[in-house]
């Protein structure tokens, strides 16, 4: 059996975390960086098997200077 990876979201305020997707470690790295670049707010994160976060980023404006 595959680990289960999960793709987390929370809003600005970043308290409560949902899951936005669980699968494989690929699709779950896709779907992480995929939602990166589709959403202009809140914070994203990728979570192992064991429930240990290997990644968590903010979301940029799709429209930054940056």
């Amino acid at each position: 059996m595959t680990p289960e990876f999960q793709v987390q979201k929370a809003g600005l305020g970043g308290q409560n975390w949902i899951t936005v997707c669980k699968g494989p470690e690929a699709q779950a790295r896709e779907t992480f960086l995929r939602q990166l670049r589709l959403y202009s707010v809140g914070r994203f994160r990728l979570v192992d098997a064991n429930g240990t976060v290997l990644e968590e980023q903010k979301a940029s404006p799709l429209f930054s200077n940056n």
